[in-house]
């Protein structure tokens, strides 16, 4: 009788103990608002509401991880660091009580993190420049991020030359030079403009404006094209004569089509497109004219409204220069033969650009260089930015003082207080 007594004065005492745990009186409250954010292209914070009760937190990584960490009481965010490019997470957390009692766990939204960024393309953040007047098939952007650690200021603008708007080239003529301002506004129905081919006393290359070649391919005193910029040995002779060469072209089709090829012209009037240059290089032997098999069989696509420049920055996504230089110190991959400080991938300067996405959008690019804001770029940090942008054939076009963007009746490059009159331009016209 004694030890049942006993037993019962157990219980008794042991209910009331039991009854005033706080674990085991309620619910853990799960915290709320819970936020997953991206900070930067590895990274992403978790946020969410502070509960009353707990005595930390659980962070989780994804729903089918262990806990990635524990946090003290009072916390209200984790900076989850160091994570993989390309993935996506789903963050979570649960608050956690005495006597480790656990609440619901909260996961947010999932966050996809972009992809890794190829060692050959160059990406910036870009803001959208209002007020032009525009249509919306248009669109132009700016930024103002660096550039490989130094100072950047960029624009371009972007459209879909099959639809609404097209690509015009205008050339004044007869060696008249112009601002893209005024050629813009004699125009008349330009939306967007920027400087075109290099040009001297004469430009070099030629332009097809509504299909007809621009008629200054040659130059007056011995008929040899103004392309052949360089001597270079004849193969078994005693003698040198100009480097043949082929010049990077961009431009339409009849159709709106773009495309970046080396061009070649025998003659006014015959216009050959390759997909690969003449191999021409500096201080070496000269190469073969461009006919109809040489440098290999010209491709089925025909210049409507085009311009040539270069170097060539893209061609089917790859770009087709380097930094090398053969035993002469010429740069080996500068099939075009630019001066060097045109070329010369150890040149900064103010640079224009046109290229040409995989969905047949024509972008055209400017940047400032050469002034504190904007320190401009070389040829290959050029060629990796017009791919960032999502382009896969883009051709370099006239640089410093000609360098510049004309939009919606606005000289967007002001900074480095120039608007050289130039020999041609590109841009885009209302249909």
């Amino acid at each position: 009788m004694k030890h049942i007594l006993n037993l019962l004065l157990i219980a008794l005492f042991a209910v009331p103990a039991c009854s005033s745990d706080d674990s085991n009186e309620t619910a853990l409250d799960a915290p709320g608002n819970v936020i997953a954010q991206m900070t930067s292209e590895t990274s992403i914070t978790l946020s969410w509401s502070d509960c009353a009760a707990e005595q930390g937190y659980y962070v989780f990584l994804s729903k089918e991880q262990k806990p990635y960490a524990k946090l003290p009481a009072n916390t209200s965010s984790y900076l989850f660091e160091n994570l993989e490019m390309g993935a996506t997470y789903r963050l979570g957390v649960q608050a956690v009580g005495k006597g480790e009692k656990l609440s619901q766990a909260v996961f947010a939204e999932p966050v996809t993190l972009p992809d890794p960024v190829p060692e050959d393309e160059i990406r910036f953040t870009w803001t959208e420049v209002p007020g032009l007047g525009l249509p919306a098939s248009v669109k132009i952007y700016k930024t103002t991020d660096q550039l490989e650690g130094r100072p950047f200021n960029a624009w371009y603008a972007i459209a879909d030359c099959r639809q609404d708007v097209e690509l015009k080239v205008i050339y004044p003529g007869k060696g008249a030079t112009k601002t893209i301002d005024k050629q813009a506004e004699d125009a008349g129905n330009c939306l967007v403009l920027i400087n075109g081919g290099i040009f001297g006393t004469a430009p070099i290359g030629f332009a097809v404006m509504d299909g007809v070649q621009t008629p200054w391919r040659y130059i007056a005193d011995d008929n040899w094209a103004v392309d052949k910029q360089y001597w270079g040995a004849v193969p078994n002779s005693a003698y040198e004569r100009l480097h043949p060469v082929s010049r990077g072209l961009f431009g339409v089709d009849n159709n709106g089509v773009p495309g970046v090829y080396w061009s070649y012209t025998p003659e006014h009037g015959t216009i050959y497109v390759y997909d690969n240059p003449i191999p021409t290089v500096a201080g070496e032997a000269v190469k073969q004219e461009g006919s109809k098999t040489y440098p290999c069989v010209p491709a089925n696509w025909a210049p409507y409204n085009a311009v040539t420049c270069g170097p060539v920055l893209l061609k089917n996504g790859e770009c087709p220069i380097n930094d090398k230089k053969n035993s002469s110190g010429h740069w080996l991959t500068n099939y075009e033969l630019w001066a060097d400080d045109i070329y010369g991938v150890d040149q900064r300067a103010d640079r224009t650009a046109v290229g040409y996405t995989s969905d047949g959008k024509v972008i055209l690019f400017i940047c400032d260089g050469r002034i504190s804001a904007s320190q401009g770029a070389n040829t290959l940090e050029l060629a990796k930015v017009m791919k960032g942008l999502g382009c896969i054939g883009a051709l370099n076009l006239d640089g410093g003082g000609s360098t510049g963007m004309w939009a919606g009746g606005q000289h967007l490059n002001d900074l480095t207080g120039g608007n050289r009159p130039v020999m041609t331009s590109i841009g885009f016209f209302r249909k």
